[in-house]
């Protein structure tokens, strides 16, 4: 039996919790789909596998091991992220050249944002606005991932 934080009780369907935790990345997307069903119970509309493998293995773990302490759990959940360093994203020195509309755009990732033609912007969307004339997703618009690999 497991209890949910509004304390009602729900039965564990049929679940090996034993699971080595390796395995699961090799499962067929249906296969941890369902998985993740069963385990979690918290309904989602996400498609990418990656985010049900994160999810059953952190799940999984946190039912092992034992979650956060309570202390940990009200500082993260209290906690701004606005503070965080989002220019930071981005190697600094990294560039980035974009065709659009027969014009060649040059941009190079620097410390406090991006840089073009001799000026500094905030963000890849301030850039792709200025270009396209139009609101739209800077990493959409320069076909890039903002995170460190």
């Amino acid at each position: 039996m497991v209890v949910n934080k509004k304390m009602k009780v729900r039965k564990m369907q049929n679940i090996d919790l034993n699971i080595d935790l390796h395995v699961i990345p090799k499962l067929s997307y249906v296969e941890l789909r369902a998985y993740y069903d069963k385990l979690i119970h918290i309904p989602t509309t996400s498609t990418r596998k990656e985010y049900y493998i994160w999810r059953v293995t952190y799940k999984l773990q946190e039912m092992r091991l034992g979650g956060l302490d309570n202390k940990t759990r009200r500082m993260l959940e209290n906690m701004e992220f606005k503070d965080c360093p989002s220019s930071q994203k981005f190697v600094i020195g990294t560039e980035i050249t974009k065709q659009y509309k027969g014009a060649t755009y040059k941009i190079r990732a620097v410390d406090g944002g991006f840089e073009m033609d001799g000026e500094v912007y905030k963000s890849l969307g301030g850039l792709a606005k200025l270009i396209t004339g139009r609101k739209i997703s800077g990493q959409e618009f320069f076909g890039v991932k903002s995170w460190r690999k």
